[in-house]
């Protein structure tokens, strides 16, 4: 996993994309915040500043001018005020008390604050850089000045500290979103990875091969569900597309031998014209019997492909049972046996007509035919559990519990059905009808005899 792949990945661009416009948002509100910090710190500075000239006014104006002046030279000896700086002049100009030398020329006593510039002139042995500073200056009732200044070192070394914190909080963010993005879109890859690893296999021809799941449970394993279901389904197809080209080959290719065994024995010496209307008419049957296998095998393959969807609709499933069952009870009474329906009316299922006809059909014609002499069919559909149970009953040998699965496979026919007409597909259909349409198929011992039970979700509404 190469390290241009990687960024060209979905995944890192817009990791990319969301780390700037996280950086673009984190600057602008740590801008904001140092902003706001600034606008507090001077807010906190102009209210020190108003509230100490309060003070020393109420002591100058209590306690005389000598009391301020001790004030002053006391607490700027006891380092009290180790950001503020005073200057008490008189009305003449001279100092009083304060270490600051002189009055600015652009401070005026109108008790606003505003900032000074201090250098080596106002603030002798300062040892530090020139700086603006805030400062509030007033007028006392004698005309005397007091001027009073705010050291911004700290406060400038606070809001340097915040920036730079700001800055690494900054960096680091950004970095941690990048490293994430990078972090996500490598784990985005290999899952990736091994999608197009399984989908190169399954187009190497390896059907079998499968997505391995993450076991998170997200959309990557949502996808490889759908995925692995759908090369089920593809196996499932191929494999029985060869096994019907393989017993196509092996079934039909008696009914041919023998159809051209016949002509060719026909043909061997003359006949008579009834001779010859016999050996057209027999081959006539054999070739009916190969387009019956094979229009069965076209029905099973267009049920397991969804091809019969475009035909959809509600189906009575009680009145095609009995529409069959009154059909097939004429042939059944033909060979003396019987068909008994029992219906729960107005059962209406989603499907396909035609092919859940063939199916019943089928049914109720495998139903008949191992019947024995004198006995009968039951044919129910009833309503069960928000379902729609269809049951097909006969008394005949019935099939083993380990046959039950196989006998849905094409052209498997069992060693009782040998001696009877059939393609051993009749089951087939009906297995590929049943998972069309969603519903549960089971074959049973009915004691004597076979029960197939096919149950179908009722349609809404029904």
């Amino acid at each position: 996993m190469t390290t241009p792949r990687l960024l060209r990945t979905t995944a890192v661009r817009l990791a990319l994309r969301y780390a700037l416009l996280y950086a673009v948002l984190i600057a602008v509100g740590l801008g904001l915040l140092y902003w706001s910090t600034g606008r507090f710190v001077d807010a906190q500075v102009r209210a020190g500043l108003e509230r100490e000239m309060q003070e020393l006014m109420r002591t100058d104006r209590a306690q005389g001018r000598p009391q301020l002046v001790a004030e002053i030279v006391a607490e700027l000896h006891l380092g009290g005020r180790d950001r503020l700086h005073v200057l008490l002049a008189d009305a003449d100009g001279r100092s009083l008390a304060g270490d600051l030398t002189q009055w600015p020329l652009d401070v005026t006593t109108d008790n606003r604050v505003r900032n000074v510039w201090v250098d080596e002139d106002l603030l002798p042995g300062r040892g530090e850089d020139e700086a603006y500073w805030p400062a509030l200056a007033a007028e006392l009732p004698d005309g005397a000045r007091l001027l009073i200044a705010h050291a911004v070192d700290q406060a400038d070394a606070l809001q340097d500290f915040a920036l730079g914190t700001m800055a690494a909080i900054l960096a680091v963010s950004v970095a941690l979103a990048l490293g994430l993005g990078l972090l996500q879109g490598r784990n985005l890859l290999r899952r990736i990875d091994t999608l197009s690893a399984t989908a190169r296999a399954v187009g190497a021809g390896r059907l079998s091969r499968r997505i391995p799941l993450s076991g998170r449970n997200d959309e990557f394993d949502d996808l490889a569900d759908q995925l692995n279901a759908m090369l089920e389904r593809i196996e499932q197809l191929l494999t029985g597309m060869r096994q019907v080209t393989d017993n196509v080959a092996h079934d039909l290719r008696g009914p041919l031998s023998r159809l051209r065994n016949r002509l060719d024995v026909t043909l061997l010496e003359a006949r008579t014209p009834e001779e010859y209307r016999e050996a057209i008419e027999r081959a006539g049957d054999d070739i009916q019997g190969i387009i019956q296998t094979f229009n069965a095998l076209l029905e099973i393959a267009q049920a397991e492909a969804g091809n019969l969807r475009g035909e959809w609709g509600p189906v009575d499933l009680a009145t095609l049972a009995a529409e069959l069952g009154d059909l097939y009870r004429d042939i059944a009474e033909e060979q003396d046996k019987g068909i008994d329906v029992s219906l729960d009316p107005g059962l209406t299922v989603e499907g396909n007509r035609d092919l859940l006809a063939q199916a019943l059909s089928n049914l109720l014609e495998n139903a008949v035919k191992f019947a024995p002499i004198g006995s009968r069919v039951d044919l129910t559909v009833l309503r069960t559990a928000g379902r729609v149970r269809l049951s097909v009953r006969d008394r005949g040998p019935g099939i083993p519990a380990d046959q039950r699965e196989r006998v849905l496979e094409r052209f498997v026919r069992l060693d009782a059905a040998r001696s009877t007409q059939g393609s051993g597909l009749g089951l087939s259909l009906v297995a590929a009808a049943a998972r069309l349409h969603g519903a549960n198929l089971s074959l049973g011992d009915a004691g004597p005899g076979l029960i197939v039970t096919l149950e179908f979700p009722l349609a809404q509404g029904a």
